[in-house]
C-alpha cells in the first residue's frame, strides 16, 4: 500500500511540474525555444519530449499504483 501512495504523489509531482515547464516553455521570450523568426529551435523539442516522456511515464506509474490500490483493496475482502 506504501508503494501505492508514493506512485500516486510522484505522478501527481511529475504531472504538475512538467506541465508547467511546458507551459513556460512555449511563453518563452529568451531566444532559446523559439529563433528570431519565431520558430521552434532545438532547444524546445528536446525539452518537449522530455516533459511528453516524463508525463507519460508518470501516468502509466500512476496506472499501476492505482491497480496495486485496487488489488489490495480486493484481497481484504
Amino acid at each position: 500500500m506504501p508503494s501505492a501512495v508514493v506512485a500516486g504523489v510522484c505522478t501527481l509531482t511529475v504531472s504538475c511540474v512538467w506541465i508547467t515547464f511546458v507551459k513556460n516553455l512555449w511563453n518563452d521570450g529568451s531566444g532559446l525555444a523559439f529563433d528570431d523568426a519565431g520558430d521552434p529551435t532545438a532547444y524546445f523539442w528536446v525539452h518537449l519530449l522530455l516533459a511528453v516522456t516524463s508525463f507519460v511515464l508518470g501516468t502509466v506509474i500512476g496506472v499501476i499504483g492505482l491497480r496495486g490500490v485496487r488489488a489490495a483493496r480486493r484481497a481484504d475482502a
